[in-house]
């Protein structure tokens, strides 16, 4: 009678050829060179004036002047469109203001000039200032930015300014439907593994093979050298029928509950520096009754992707007791031609800035709270 094989042995010739192939496989891939585990960098490509960078996914180039079609364009040392530097010290008569956005707010196709910050800047330093503070207002929107590379822009640089008041306008960038959500991209450019994982990536045989699956989701419908850039959308960035905008604001690069996370995160850090918080949320052509988008116009059953973003903004100020200069409702106020506010379908014009830096200022003056100042200093109600 033939002796059966013990159970153990079974499994140890069968695991044999696994092992040997695994081990060959692991030489191999150190003979020939195959990639570390490591993080994806992210690359610019060919959108001018920026680069790269793991923590911001990419921005502003520092240090760089280049040219539009009508005017120079200065980006300062630490990659901002602004002409203050963090390291210029924060006099004791100074008030300093950050406004963080995207490209409306970095000022698309307007000048160094005409931006929201400068505008604002000069509205709050006018006649009704005299003896007051000297107001600072810094730009702090980058094209393209959503909260959750804003809340790292404010940990590398925006904080060094010491700001008495932040104010928050990212909703757009939040909510586009893009080729990437900013989670999944600033885990790839960053990555942060576990014990068993940096374990596990010792390994050159894993790491060859997990470095493939990593940049083949790095380059998901991008544009080619556009890594962890906007590329070609993963949906239609568009208007959708009600029953369908829970399905699509999930792809959206900062879903709401995150996106509200964020706005928590940004809360909690300027009040632990003594800042004060306000929500400024963009406007665009839609909000004044025209669409110049390359797609039909929505019916009255269609939701625009923004829309929840802006119900759900609102809704947390009000629990977290923080205030808001609504722009969509002072641009649809304004009358005439409306045209003349906007440069595209979204970017606000030098007139559009000044609208908003007009509502900002009457803001912040009925409310000299947010810088820290008494409310019973004269001319605090006086209109610009």
């Amino acid at each position: 009678m033939k002796e059966s094989i013990p159970t153990r042995k079974k499994i140890a010739f069968a695991l044999l050829p696994v092992l040997i192939g695994l081990f060959i496989g692991e030489v191999a891939t150190r003979v020939f060179g195959a990639d570390k585990c490591g993080p994806i960098q992210p690359q610019a490509g060919n959108w001018e004036t920026m680069i790269g960078d793991r923590d911001l996914l990419w921005k502003l180039e520092p240090n760089t002047v280049f040219r539009s079609e009508h005017d120079v364009t200065r980006i300062n040392e630490v990659g901002l469109r602004d002409s203050l530097s963090p390291s210029e010290k924060k006099q004791s008569n100074e008030k300093r203001i950050l406004i963080t956005g995207d490209s409306s707010i970095y000022g698309w196709g307007v000048k160094d000039t005409e931006t929201l910050a400068v505008q604002l800047e000069r509205e709050l330093n006018g006649r009704d200032n005299i003896g007051g503070p000297s107001i600072k207002v810094i730009n702090m929107g980058v094209p393209g930015y959503s909260t959750e590379q804003t809340i790292r822009l404010l940990d590398k640089v925006g904080w060094l300014y010491e700001p008495d008041l932040v104010i928050v306008s990212n909703i757009f960038s939040d909510c586009n439907i893009d080729a990437f959500q900013d989670k999944t991209a600033l885990a790839l450019a960053n990555p942060q593994p576990g014990f068993w994982m940096r374990q596990l990536q010792r390994s050159r045989l894993y790491c060859a093979c997990h470095m493939t699956w990593v940049k083949h989701q790095a380059g998901l419908n991008q544009d080619t050298n556009r890594v962890l850039m906007p590329g070609i959308p993963t949906g239609p960035n568009a208007a959708v029928a009600l029953e369908k905008i829970n399905a699509s604001i999930a792809l959206s690069r900062v879903p709401i509950p995150d996106y509200l996370g964020n706005l928590g995160t940004i809360k909690a850090a300027a009040e632990k520096r003594g800042s004060s918080m306000l929500l400024a949320p963009l406007a665009q052509e839609w909000d004044v009754g025209i669409w110049r988008v390359p797609m039909d116009k929505p019916d009255k059953d269609h939701v625009l992707p923004w829309f929840p973003y802006r119900d759900a903004q609102k809704k947390w100020a009000g629990e977290n007791k923080v205030g808001i200069v609504d722009f969509p409702s002072v641009f649809a106020s304004q009358k005439g031609d409306l045209q003349r506010l906007f440069v595209d379908n979204m970017h606000p014009s030098r007139e559009g800035h000044q609208i908003m830096a007009r509502a900002l200022a009457n803001h912040i003056k009925g409310h000299p709270e947010l810088l820290g100042l008494s409310t019973s200093r004269p001319g605090r109600n006086r209109k610009p």
